[in-house]
């Protein structure tokens, strides 16, 4: 049985085994001998707890494996004691040991454990660690709109914390100006992320005017600042901000700084000094097992050799490809999106219960009512013989209406679980059919070419190169034919992605007609560099009076490109088809209607059937033939649309062309 299987069935052992392990133990070395020797002094209790808890604070940012171990002390022992913040203290621990080995799925668990339990203790300083926590690890796995959300709800409770207050874990009182500059961190450090760089700048400021005011003197937020201006290519700047310390808190800020310094000498061409602070950000990685920065220094690296040294090149493509696979792999996003699913399967059972609960006091109340009209009709039996009739009658009602209750009751519970079911069945059902199509292709092409290559094999041992030619040849065909498949399969996976993510851009002021004009021409010149004998008559026609509109605008393009490539196609399809003289022709026109805008995209192609409109905004539904079209164009330009409070229709003769019309509300900027 192994030292940790032994530390977590016996917390009491734990800690006796934890301070009295010689201090060369790699777990233990961050523990020194005069705390280990106070800790073996102090009664098992909460004090205990909390001097761990403050020993252990930052560990997890240079030894996460060592954060991890005695995190699960300090939750077997907490339980022991029933010391209910210990435990929490003790998963927010483990998730932040899990969030810098790049885990990100078992890091969400434990955050999502520590919160529920910091929820139910009502301890509001440390709920707002556990959102931060939250934030970093929705952010580190892409979802940016729940790490927005998450960052926000922290940045909300910044008010109530006031200019002090108490922390439990190490007995002090706190400056909340502090609590005001990390949620500043970051908040800007998700919206960099996200590429949403004015809010990022304005964040990053914000938070290293109050370092400064403070006298805190962090090392992250001129680090987080120097990022921002790397993005927005103001390299003297980003310089500068890196520059700013000379020492930082921790080797996890050092890694970040000198990969922010390499990324701009890189773009300013100055190699040596690149290699020079991307080689320091590597080696600083690889001892804390910062996986993340690990790879973006070895990245980083096989760039910049990759005309100096092709070797050192390809050797570092390979470490940052496998930390990059550690990090990203499918198998990881699956386990992440599980845990995420599984949380949103929790709070639909919360609701359930809270629904069931209602239900059965709404069932009690209604047992009193009849219960006192039961007794008002026995008195008035006893009063008055004459009213036996109304009881008798009386007592059966409620005994109809108590069985109703009951068949209700189930029937409620049948319907909740079966409509779960159904949904999940549907959505597994329906990825599961568009994907299997071009996989059996995949598959099969994949062992037609290990049996040529086999045969190919064999004729060049009897050195017959004319047949092995052959053979190699159909290898090469139906390698193409993988290649093409194998994208089938990546279109229907990324637009399912994109089906599934909401946008998180902001609405701003935007002159529809410009708009509609740079996508029109977009959308023209990338049919006409995919089929060049493409000719198309285009009509536009812009009414000036709409202005400027409150919209996100690339998402209001996406459905443009959209409505136009499904136009140029259906045109060309009947170019295709018509043996007569056809002069296809498109017409893009706005306008206004009361107080909603217009966009219509019409084309006098085939136009669509009518035992297949009513389908055309579903997932996965499509006109195309196989592997032109995944059919979640339109699906995706409907939800986008209704986001923005407008509607989505389409209007088709068979034979005849098609009109797609966008509405959305005229909502005008002040400005």
């Amino acid at each position: 049985m192994s030292v940790l299987v032994v530390l977590i069935r016996n917390p009491v052992l734990s800690f006796l085994l934890l301070f009295s392990i010689p201090s060369s133990t790699n777990a233990q070395s961050l523990i020194s001998d005069e705390l280990r020797k106070e800790l073996l002094s102090t009664p098992n209790d909460s004090n205990k707890v909390k001097k761990l808890l403050t020993a252990t604070d930052y560990m997890s940012f240079t030894q996460p494996d060592s954060a991890i171990f005695y995190a699960d002390s300090i939750i077997n022992f907490s339980e022991r004691i029933k010391f209910e913040y210990g435990k929490a203290r003790g998963y927010q621990l483990k998730a932040d040991g899990y969030l810098y080995k790049g885990d990100y799925s078992h890091g969400l668990y434990f955050s999502q454990q520590a919160l529920h339990l910091l929820q139910f203790l009502n301890d509001e300083i440390a709920i707002f660690g556990a959102r931060i926590q939250l934030g970093n690890l929705f952010s580190e796995s892409g979802d940016y709109k729940k790490a927005i959300a998450e960052m926000h709800k922290a940045r909300a409770m910044t008010n109530s914390i006031g200019s002090s207050y108490y922390d439990r874990t190490t007995d002090t009182t706190i400056l909340g100006g502090i609590r005001k500059m990390q949620i500043n961190y970051e908040l800007g450090k998700v919206y960099l992320a996200a590429n949403v760089l004015d809010s990022a700048l304005m964040l990053a400021k914000a938070a290293f005017k109050l370092d400064q005011d403070l006298k805190h003197d962090w090392s992250s937020p001129p680090i987080l600042l120097g990022d921002v201006y790397y993005k927005t290519n103001d390299y003297q700047s980003a310089l500068l901000s890196y520059n700013t310390k000379t020492t930082y808190n921790f080797d996890i800020d050092s890694a970040k700084n000198f990969i922010g310094k390499s990324l701009v000498f890189a773009k300013i061409h100055h190699e040596d000094s690149c290699i020079l602070y991307a080689g320091k950000a590597l080696k600083i990685s690889e001892r804390i097992k910062y996986s993340k920065g690990a790879m973006q220094a070895s990245h980083i690296l096989s760039q910049i050799y990759e005309n100096i040294d092709p070797k050192k090149s390809i050797a570092y493509y390979k470490i940052s490809t496998a930390l990059k696979d550690s990090l990203y792999s499918r198998d990881k996003v699956n386990q992440f999106n599980s845990v995420v699913f599984n949380e949103e399967l929790r709070k639909l059972d919360a609701k359930a219960a809270e629904e069931a609960a209602r239900n059965k006091y709404r069932i009690w109340s209604l047992l009193g009512v009849m219960f006192t009209l039961a007794v008002t009709g026995i008195l008035l039996w006893r009063n008055n013989q004459h009213r036996k009739a109304a009881n008798i009658l009386l007592q059966q009602e409620k005994q109809t209406v108590e069985k109703t209750l009951e068949k209700l009751r189930s029937t409620q519970t049948l319907l909740i679980q079966s409509e779960k079911m159904a949904s999940l069945g549907e959505l597994t059902a329906g990825i599961a059919h568009e994907i299997q199509n071009p996989l059996n292709f995949v598959n099969n092409f994949s062992e037609v070419n290990k049996e040529l290559l086999s045969e190919m094999k064999e004729e060049i041992e009897k050195g017959n190169f004319e047949d092995a030619k052959s053979l190699a040849n159909n290898v090469i065909d139906n390698q193409e034919k993988i290649n093409q498949h194998g994208k089938r399969a990546d279109a229907i996976v990324k637009g399912m992605l994109q089906h599934s993510r909401s946008s998180s851009g902001i609405k701003e002021p935007t002159d529809i007609n410009s708009l509609v004009d740079e996508y029109v021409r977009l959308a023209y010149h990338g049919m006409r560099a995919k089929e060049k004998s493409f000719n198309v008559t285009l009509n536009t026609s812009f009414d000036e009076r709409i202005g400027n509109v409150n919209v996100i605008p690339r998402d209001i393009g996406r459905v443009i490109l959209n409505l136009l490539n499904n136009a140029f196609y259906a045109v060309s399809e009947k170019g295709k088809q018509t043996v007569d003289k056809y002069e296809p022709v498109v017409s893009i026109s706005t306008g206004k209607s009361g107080d909603k805008v217009l966009i219509s995209v019409k084309d006098n192609g085939n136009g669509i059937p009518d035992k297949v409109l009513d389908k055309v905004f579903q997932p996965f539904f499509t006109t195309k033939p196989t592997g032109q079209g995944t059919g979640l164009g339109l699906s995706l330009s409907y939800d986008i649309v209704k986001a923005h409070g407008g509607d989505l229709t389409v209007q088709t003769k068979n034979g005849s062309g098609s009109e797609f019309v966008i509405q959305i509300p005229s909502t005008h900027s002040a400005g």
